[in-house]
């Protein structure tokens, strides 16, 4: 009994690091994705004090605030899909964010021109999901 209990609880202390380090990867890609896209708006820290995110004329939203302002649960759907873009939501107004998804699937078609739509499509929502995890761990408490 107490082998397969401990067996347990080291199987899923393994699952936690595992998923721990897979977070931390896809944060880092995320950060990498979010600095050469979208830092130049949202600035570095995603503050919404980018370089040119004052030639607007609605300042760039403070990305650190999504939680706070979401009854501190990080809106994780509604991130992707404003990074996305491709689905347009009526609620949300005018959109003047670029459509990421568009974006990132040309690049893949380009960079992958013998693979499939499916296969784009993985890439695409990989990059995505990148940049929403990385937004998710700049978070103000």
């Amino acid at each position: 009994m107490k082998h397969r209990a401990l067996t347990l609880a080291c199987a899923l202390g393994a699952a936690m690091t595992f998923a721990a380090s897979a977070f931390a990867q896809d944060s880092a890609l995320g950060r990498t994705e979010f600095s050469m896209r979208c830092a130049v708006c949202h600035g570095d820290g995603g503050m919404g004090d980018g370089e040119i995110g004052g030639l607007f004329s609605q300042q760039p939203k403070d990305l650190t605030l999504l939680s706070k302002e979401n009854g501190g649960a990080f809106p994780f759907s509604e991130v992707y899909q404003a990074v996305d873009g491709r689905r347009d939501i009526a609620a949300h107004g005018m959109r003047t964010m670029p459509v990421w998804g568009d974006y990132f699937m040309a690049d893949s078609m380009r960079d992958l021109p013998s693979s499939h739509g499916l296969d784009s499509e993985a890439i695409v929502q990989g990059r995505i999901l990148s940049v929403v995890y990385f937004l998710q761990s700049i978070q103000q408490p």
